[in-house]
């Protein structure tokens, strides 16, 4: 759900705006009454229904014309003649990925779709009413994840990117720290593991767990098989995976990036 105003292509004509609902679309024409005062007309001239929910930005208007592209995750509809009827043309998007977003470019010929990781681009003829996909570069693969979708030139865009769920996910299974740099000179090479903290240790295991440190070196490779030997399924784990902190993201891995496209 939500309400979406149209571009202002001439200054006396009517405010167009979309209203979206979960499967389709209304577009209103808004004026001022010339004949009572403080009166506002509101004419539906436009209405759309799709098979699938429309996403959570479904409507985009075009940045020049009274034109609407409609997207749900799996269609991609541009409505060429909102103040006049319904006629529509569906863009023939190659692939089973699901849409997330899209734009226009400002200059108003290029519609990008954003589906997976890689971006669609289509060409609008507005002598032909046509929406075709670009030529030279129809799919781009952006390397992640899109999220969104800006203009931010006559023929760029700006997408965000950011890893998939199960990648995600997969950022916090360890816990990254900083490292001195004395430590990361005796331990370049390999994984570093350490105790855990004692909270939640029964206090039987603890003090099994507290004869086994005093003989833990400081450096050096550790044989730590004897603890795991020695560990009850249903106890928390002695042992916590340690990586290196990246002083970017904080978790060893980029989870994130923003690219400009430029077509």
């Amino acid at each position: 759900f939500g309400l979406f105003w149209g571009p202002l292509c001439c200054s006396d004509s009517p405010a167009l705006l979309a209203v979206q609902h979960k499967k389709h679309v209304t577009v209103w024409q808004l004026q001022l009454s010339a004949l009572e005062q403080n009166k506002l007309l509101c004419t539906q001239t436009c209405e759309m229904s799709e098979p699938f929910p429309l996403l959570s930005q479904g409507c985009v208007w075009h940045p020049k014309l009274d034109m609407l592209a409609v997207l749900t995750k799996r269609d991609t509809s541009v409505l060429f003649s909102v103040r006049v009827d319904n006629r529509r043309i569906k863009a023939d998007i190659k692939g089973s990925g699901l849409i997330h977003c899209a734009c226009w470019t400002k200059d108003g010929t290029r519609l990008v779709v954003g589906i997976g990781s890689a971006l669609h681009s289509f060409i609008w003829n507005d002598i032909q009413k046509s929406l075709v996909a670009c030529t030279f570069c129809p799919i781009f693969d952006v390397g992640g994840y899109i999220c969104a979708i800006e203009a931010t030139g006559e023929a760029q865009v700006a997408v965000a990117t950011e890893l998939p769920l199960d990648k995600l996910c997969g950022l916090n299974s360890g816990i990254a720290f900083d490292l001195p740099a004395e430590t990361e000179t005796l331990h370049g090479q390999g994984s570093h593991l350490v105790m855990a903290d004692d909270n939640g240790i029964p206090d039987s295991r603890r003090r099994s767990f507290e004869s086994e440190r005093s003989f833990i070196p400081s450096s050096g490779p550790l044989d730590l098989t004897h603890l795991l030997a020695k560990h009850r399924r249903s106890d928390p784990s002695p042992l916590i995976h340690l990586r290196r902190r990246d002083t970017v993201t904080g978790s060893g891995q980029d989870s994130s990036h923003l690219v400009l496209v430029t077509y």
